[in-house]
């Protein structure tokens, strides 16, 4: 006889356990563009009071009478560039001013030297080869080469020495810086002493600023410059191109 039994029911599975998933805290937000704003800000800040500084400047500068004054006559009065002249072709300021005349053509006083120069050289009878321009800068002594050098040479001759030696006893009394330039023409020179004109224009340059100190002018206010042939005063008369400029700054 078998077996006979009722058959068990399944045990059911048992689920598993819930798990739970912890989650990272949430990242802060970043600031970064806190401070490009506030670097932007500054920026616009400083910009804006320099503008301010800038205008209260101008404003106080405009109060100021004397301060206009200044900018008024800066305004009015450019620099002026030395601009070669033709012969017969200089303006009225810069003509020579007659002997015992009390300004120039241009309206400038002459200073007590200026006007015992102009006197001294009239009473030795002015030599032709010699100008003299005033303005209101600078004193301009114009002389010829041919009386202070014999061609292509650079030994002063004897009538320049005494030229000179006037001219110093006037420059003596003036004041400011005095430049001594050496001219040429364009005719060009090649020797063993002068190999080109610029050579030639600076020794002659030398030359009379050696004169004028052994005549009792102050070594340091002197300057010699050799300027060749690259400033004429006519490019259709030679001998006129010839000179040495004696400039007093005013």
């Amino acid at each position: 006889m078998g077996k006979t039994g009722t058959a068990s029911a399944p045990v059911p599975k048992r689920p598993n356990p819930a798990k739970f998933t912890t989650l990272p805290p949430p990242a802060e937000e970043s600031e970064e563009w806190v401070i490009s704003y506030m670097d932007m800000v500054t920026l616009l800040m400083v910009v804006f009071l320099g503008m301010v500084a800038i205008l209260g400047m101008k404003g106080r500068l405009a109060a100021k009478p004397e301060d206009a004054g200044a900018v008024a006559a800066l305004r009015d009065d450019p620099v002026q560039e030395d601009i070669p002249i033709a012969r017969g072709e200089a303006s009225a300021d810069e003509r020579p001013p007659a002997a015992g005349d009390g300004t120039s053509g241009g309206g400038a006083a002459l200073t007590p030297g200026v006007q015992a120069l102009l006197t001294q050289l009239e009473a030795a009878g002015k030599p032709a080869d010699l100008d003299v321009i005033l303005s209101d800068r600078k004193l301009t002594i114009a002389i010829k080469d041919r009386i202070l050098f014999a061609s292509g040479k650079a030994d002063l001759a004897a009538p320049g020495r005494q030229l000179l030696a006037n001219v110093a006893r006037s420059l003596r009394t003036l004041t400011g810086v005095i430049a001594v330039e050496g001219h040429t023409d364009d005719v060009a020179i090649a020797t063993a002493r002068f190999p080109t004109n610029w050579e030639l224009s600076s020794a002659r340059a030398s030359a009379v600023v050696r004169e004028l100190i052994a005549n009792g002018v102050e070594p340091g206010r002197l300057r010699a410059v050799g300027y060749a042939d690259t400033k004429p005063l006519d490019v259709h008369d030679r001998a006129a191109n010839r000179r040495v400029t004696i400039v007093v700054e005013r």
